[in-house]
């Protein structure tokens, strides 16, 4: 209850800066880009803020969980596209644009501009999908369990009950062998056999690695319990009833009591209503309270996790008798070169080309603070990336269920922190989990009024009228959004989500943005090509599974993310250079 309690006063505090910002809010510049006033400071914490969200604070965590020391290698992406983005910041923010498409448009023509529009509302909308995910996690984790409810043969259970890995069995101490628990559906129909193996530590790990991958099965060390999660796909029921159970422990069902559905709900309308409210206006100055306990907040937890896992010895000791992690204590030869390059370069591509940076560039007060902004936040963005990694490290050597490990460091907060401590952490994953959402949220609302409805539609509407087209754009998007996270949310992790978004957004605008701040050469038919190749390569690698299946398997070993960008580059080199450069409709105007 103190949680909650903390976190809805950290809400209120945030409402009342939205509130109070939202009488500044007199014309479309100010909602979209804070009327341009916004200082290095302020950016430094706002563009943190944003860029510290939940694919670093959930799912860099949760990669952490599944591969320990190596993920401290992941921040090198953002490491470079922040040194990248320094070189060009000074140059976007003399263009005076006010999104990304319009620098696309204003270079390269109406086409390339609303293809953009395009390629950016599809990746944002995942984006802010799993930003609603993961504030409905932070919602379950806080509020907790029910009791446990002892279950026994003719007991029913629901689909979602048994795909959710609510039931777990507990064995009688010190016993190892194999155990079964069957279930059949209510009305009659065939029995689903649930395999558990319980074995010595030592011996856990061979066990894993000869055992077939059967769905319907887990192999855990002797002592520990297990969680059953059954095949979606071979659960066609709605209602099914216990058949059998094991003799030599007990089975017990689990149930939270804020259900991931309802808690996503709750965070998407907070996350909506506060977004609509003021814009940018209120986003900016709402991140420097974030920025600044996202910085603190890491900093004091890192050494504490590391004294309580006790250390270098205690995280060894740990990881071995898990009996499945010994590679959880080594940074090199973890990941191979394919791995490396899909979890680095989607997140490089994004920093170099994401729009929300460059709206936070935009709302500079001139282009020296843009550049000064940027080169602080090379530094302390790549340090708070490998506070996260080093926290979610340090906690996962003493969280063996994996179960918890899906959202290590909100469990750690709340089971491993004092209370205090506690509490200022899990605000703190709430302040960036709201940030990034409101700031993904924001940005394809404003990008289809400036570039989109402003532009061929209505260019003369008023500014009371923009605004509030901008704010039902914003609950338009969100329920977009949120229909996305319904959709992902049994399919992938936070970390896959956040790289498929990347790639998207990456490959299909980066190349043409980056082109039309630096490259004068490049041309309006080698932009519109470079942003549909990237889009449709991205696309179709990712979602059509034949076309990887049939290629080596050093090729089908990679993500969309590097044949994305090379086929993108290449047709915004090629073509433009076979094209005449002519200028655009819309540069001349």
């Amino acid at each position: 209850m103190t949680y909650l309690i903390c976190i809805f006063a950290y809400l209120f505090l945030l409402a009342g800066i939205g509130i109070y910002k939202s009488r500044d809010v007199k014309k479309q510049e100010d909602f979209v880009l804070a009327g341009r006033s916004l200082s290095p400071w302020v950016m430094v914490c706002t563009m943190l803020a944003v860029w510290i969200g939940t694919g670093s604070i959930v799912g860099n965590a949760e990669q952490t969980y599944e591969t320990g020391m190596a993920a401290l290698i992941l921040p090198i992406g953002t490491f470079i596209g922040m040194i990248l983005l320094s070189f060009i910041a000074a140059g976007a923010r003399d263009i005076e644009a006010s999104t990304v498409p319009e620098i696309i448009g204003m270079r390269f023509g109406p086409v390339a501009r609303l293809l953009s529009v395009i390629a950016l509302v599809i990746a944002y909308m995942v984006i802010v999908s799993y930003q609603f995910n993961a504030g409905g996690a932070v919602l379950e984790v806080i509020t907790g369990s029910k009791p446990p409810v002892t279950m026994g043969v003719g007991d029913e259970l629901t689909r979602k009950q048994l795909l959710k890995g609510r039931l777990v069995f507990t064995p009688d101490e010190d016993w190892q062998g194999q155990a079964n628990v069957g279930v059949a559906p209510a009305q009659g129909g065939e029995t689903f056999q649930f395999t558990l193996n319980f074995v010595p530590g030592e011996d856990l790990l061979a066990a894993k690695k000869g055992a077939d991958e059967a769905p319907n099965q887990v192999i855990n060390r002797v002592s520990s319990y297990a969680r059953l999660r059954y095949d979606a796909q071979s659960l066609s029921s709605e209602n099914y009833k216990l058949q059998s159970l094991p003799e030599h422990g007990t089975l017990t069902l689990v149930e939270p009591v804020l259900t991931a559905k309802t808690a996503t709900i709750i965070a998407a309308i907070f996350i909506v209503a506060y977004t609509a409210l003021a814009g940018l206006m209120s986003l900016a100055y709402m991140d420097v309270v974030t920025g600044t306990v996202i910085a603190v907040s890491m900093l004091i937890a890192f050494p504490l996790y590391w004294f309580m896992a006790g250390g270098w010895n205690g995280m060894e000791a740990a990881f071995a008798a898990m009996g499945d992690r010994p590679q959880h204590m080594q940074l090199w030869g973890v990941y191979s070169t394919p791995q490396l390059i899909n979890y680095c370069l989607p997140v490089l591509l994004l920093v170099l080309g994401d729009a929300n940076q460059y709206q936070r560039i935009f709302a500079s007060r001139n282009a020296k603070g843009a550049k000064t902004a940027v080169v602080s936040l090379i530094f302390v963005a790549f340090a708070i990336e490998l506070l996260i990694i080093g926290c979610a490290w340090f906690a996962s050597s003493m969280t063996p269920d994996p179960e918890n490990g899906k959202y290590i460091l909100i469990y750690a907060a709340r089971h491993y922190l004092p209370l205090p401590l506690g509490c200022l952490f899990m605000i703190t994953v709430v302040g960036i989990i709201i940030s990034t959402a409101d700031a993904f949220l924001l940005v394809p609302a404003t990008t289809v009024m400036n570039d989109f409805y402003s532009r061929y539609i209505n260019p003369k509407a008023s500014e009371k009228k923009t605004i509030f087209l901008s704010r039902m754009l914003v609950v338009f998007f969100g329920i977009v959004a949120y229909l996305v996270s319904v959709a992902f949310s049994e399919s992938t992790g936070f970390f896959e989500k956040a790289l498929y978004a990347f790639t998207i957004y990456g490959a299909s605008i980066t190349p043409a943005l980056v082109a039309a701040i630096i490259w004068k050469r490049a041309t309006s038919a080698g932009a519109v090509t470079s942003i549909l190749a990237g889009t449709v390569v991205s696309l179709v690698w990712s979602e059509v599974d034949f076309i990887r299946q049939s290629l080596p398997q050093a090729l089908s070993d990679l993500d969309a993310v590097l044949p994305g960008i090379i086929i993108s580059v290449l047709c915004l080199i090629v073509v433009s250079l076979l094209t005449k450069n002519k200028q655009s409709p819309e540069s001349a105007a």
